[in-house]
């Protein structure tokens, strides 16, 4: 069978401009505040060793803390690994995690990992040292991310970790600093 390099040519064709309405629909789908917070990360990350995380550039461009509104900036990240090295290198996990959430993650990996008997919300809010609505949101963030998923088997806080995050070595996902300069300037390193 002979192909015809034209029809080889509109199907082509047809893929890169459905590519790239898929990725103006996805840019179209951010709201002004949540595209500052991408303006905000892309210039900041790299600088001073920088890997500034979703919560710290809302809050330096006065976006309202919102767990919905992170959630859209973080998924969006992780659909573009193309806006910066920081993303590729560090992974997306990195700048979508509060510093909580990634206790949590760390705790539970860990605990699972060792094969110790998972947690409650009250032991897990003691170890990691926030308070137990902290927790429930935590964990509701993790399973929105596809980091934890319910797992009525697991005991404790009923979730389990996705086993692609049991592999990590070394975790460096859920591993920050954060630095607050005397100009009020603040970012995470790793």
């Amino acid at each position: 069978m002979k192909t015809k390099p034209w029809l080889l040519l509109t199907v082509i064709a047809l893929l890169l401009f459905v590519n790239g309405a898929s990725a103006a629909n996805d840019q179209a789908q951010l709201t002004a505040q949540e595209q500052k917070v991408i303006d905000y990360l892309v210039k900041d990350w790299g600088e001073d060793s920088s890997v500034t995380s979703v919560d710290i550039a809302m809050n330096a461009v006065k976006v309202a803390p919102s767990d919905e509104t992170r959630f859209r900036i973080g998924n969006y990240i992780k659909a573009h690994p193309e806006l910066h090295e920081v993303i590729r290198r560090w992974g997306w996990v990195t700048l979508v995690l509060t510093p909580e959430e990634k206790l949590i993650a760390r705790a539970l990996i860990n605990a699972e990992r060792d094969s110790k008997p998972m947690l409650s919300v009250s032991e897990l809010a003691k170890a990691v040292g926030i308070k137990e609505p902290d927790v429930k949101r935590g964990l509701a963030m993790l399973e929105r991310y596809d980091i934890l998923k319910k797992d009525s088997k697991a005991g404790g806080v009923a979730f389990a970790v996705v086993p692609h995050y049991m592999k990590w070595e070394p975790r460096l996902d859920f591993v920050f600093h954060t630095i607050s300069l005397d100009s009020g300037r603040q970012f995470n390193v790793n």
